[in-house]
């Protein structure tokens, strides 16, 4: 028998949404054009928010209202004031309001 040797597989990054979440599966430029507006790869992973909840949150719900809104039940992290502001400004398209 011979053995196969092993290749190194990439891990395909995946999102979590800090607010319901729930995960989706990226790829690495996705993430490396994010970056540019978080400030790297590892800032923007750690402050995405999905397009409904972001939604929703631009909107003027809450946090807890966003994830009532979206039927989010099993997920209660806090997030506070401060990371919200900045995982806003990161995600989606900048609006100036």
């Amino acid at each position: 028998m011979t053995t196969a040797t092993a290749t190194k597989r990439e891990v395909t990054p995946k999102l979590t949404c800090i607010i319901t979440g729930k995960s989706r599966l990226t790829n690495q430029a996705y993430l490396e054009s994010k970056a540019d507006k978080a400030g790297s790869v590892e800032e923007y992973l750690r402050h995405y928010i999905s397009r409904p909840a972001l939604k929703l949150l631009r909107s003027g719900k809450s946090v807890q209202e966003t994830r009532q809104t979206l039927g989010v039940t099993d997920y209660n992290q806090s997030v506070s004031t401060e990371l919200l502001q900045r995982a806003i400004a990161v995600n989606g398209k900048h609006r100036s309001e």
